[in-house]
């Protein structure tokens, strides 16, 4: 827990999606919408703020970044990309349980926020795959220019092949620290978007919940989520500014906006919980549920490395030996190196908490 709460500095029940429309044209405009219960609803208007198809989906998709469940331990992945057809962009990738159990696109965070007080909520202009029913699909928006854990989400559920816009009025958005609810925090408010530094889209195992709670007949597996664009819109239909989206924070920005500590630290920290490695413990973990001892495992790693002679014996061999060598290492220092994140986050945590902190959050319910 130390590790995900750590790792996590470096980088409602089910939300109403409250109306579907069949097609969003890429431009503000006034639309009669019908709700999901076929009364119907007022007209609204419509305000993208990234459209993903024609001349302007890769500059679109550029201002987007992965954040997926290898933040904790996950070995989930997935991509955002222009659709060949270039009508929309693909969130497409594969869902696994293993150590986390979600997926995430999000706008790289901005230097300057997004002023959204003017809006009644945020639209996805989106078509889901069969599967939608089985995974909980969130949009999450970031009030404060930080990486923290600390954010309002709301959840919905999109209809299966079907192209269609879910509306999510801000007040469906509930203050989470992960999947959990922070108890006693009013839903958010059209006021409280004033200063809006980030937008997300999940796909996950996990309810919007006060115990973490998974969705019950939750399918991994591979996903994908068309997105045409995705804006906001007022409730009412009537003419108002453009919105145009900041320039996000480059990578030396955001280099520059890390604890010096975590910076430091960086190394040892992609040692014991980089990506590579997980991904190495993962398969380790289905070859021994196969069977297969350790020396067994690392012949059939030499095997899959020699295969139809891509590698020379001798990359092989080195690649091998260091595979090896770096996992004795990680082994060796992981139980130090934890002792230390412990001292540190309860450092950071010392210094928020004396800053006005966060809000307390109730245990995760066992399993």
């Amino acid at each position: 827990m130390v590790h995900l709460q750590l790792l996590l500095l470096l980088a409602p029940h089910l939300g109403r999606a409250v109306a579907l429309l069949p097609q969003l044209p890429l431009r503000a405009t006034r639309l009669r919408t019908v709700s999901r219960m076929g009364v119907s609803a007022p007209a609204s208007t419509l305000q993208p703020l990234f459209s993903f198809s024609g001349e302007g989906a890769e500059d679109a998709i550029s201002k987007w970044e992965r954040i997926d469940d290898v933040i904790m331990g996950g070995v989930s992945n997935s991509r955002l990309v222009a659709a060949p057809d270039g009508e929309c962009a693909f969130f497409e990738g594969r869902l696994r349980e293993l150590g986390g159990g979600f997926c995430g696109q999000r706008m790289r965070l901005l230097l300057d926020p997004l002023d959204l007080s003017t809006q009644d909520g945020v639209y996805l202009d989106c078509e889901a795959d069969a599967d939608a029913p089985r995974r909980a699909f969130k949009v999450a928006l970031r009030t404060q220019q930080d990486r923290g854990e600390v954010v309002y989400q709301a959840q919905f559920t999109p209809p299966p092949l079907q192209r269609s816009t879910i509306f999510l009025p801000f007040n469906e958005f509930k203050l989470v620290r992960g999947p959990r609810l922070v108890p006693g925090v009013p839903p958010l408010s059209a006021a409280q978007t004033n200063a809006t530094f980030q937008l997300s889209i999940i796909v996950t195992k996990f309810l919007i919940s006060s115990d973490g709670a998974a969705l019950p007949n939750f399918k991994e597996g591979r996903f994908r989520l068309k997105l045409f664009s995705v804006g906001t819109f007022t409730a009412v239909a009537a003419p108002g500014a453009q919105i145009s989206v900041p320039s996000p924070m480059t990578a030396e920005e955001q280099s520059a906006a890390r604890p010096l500590i975590l910076k430091l630290l960086s190394p040892l920290l992609s040692l014991l919980f980089g990506e590579p490695r997980r991904r190495r413990r993962a398969a380790n973990k289905l070859l021994e549920a196969r069977g297969m001892g350790r020396l067994r495992r690392i012949r059939f790693a030499w095997s899959l490395r020699r295969s139809g002679g891509r590698t020379s014996v001798a990359r092989a061999a080195v690649r091998t030996v260091a595979v090896t060598l770096q996992e004795a290492v990680a082994v060796a220092i992981s139980a130090p190196a934890g002792a230390l994140a412990f001292i540190i986050f309860r450092v950071i945590r010392l210094m928020r908490k004396l800053k006005g902190g966060k809000p307390k959050m109730p245990p995760l319910r066992s399993a």
